[in-house]
């Protein structure tokens, strides 16, 4: 039985990379989740690995980081596994 993303590697190196991101910005969880107009509680799921973004999601937490859609979608394009896709 093939596992969860939400526990894959590749899925953890993402969400890693989105915290980096929000700290070398200088933001806090509490000042990221209100521009997103999430509790904050639902941020820290996300980078604790408890909670998974959906795509809408990550492209809505992308942009409030600075990230144009095409690099939201090239980090994510630079995680996948190898042999994977095209």
């Amino acid at each position: 039985m093939r596992k969860k993303t939400i526990y894959a590697k590749e899925y953890r190196d993402l969400v890693d990379g989105l915290r980096r991101i929000r700290k070398d910005r200088g933001l806090t969880q509490a000042a990221l989740a209100e521009a997103l107009g999430w509790p904050q509680q639902r941020l820290s799921s996300v980078e604790s690995g408890s909670r998974r973004l959906d795509v809408m999601e990550y492209f809505v937490l992308t942009d409030k980081l600075g990230l144009s859609p095409e690099s939201a979608l090239e980090l994510i394009l630079t995680l996948r596994p190898k042999g994977r896709g095209r």
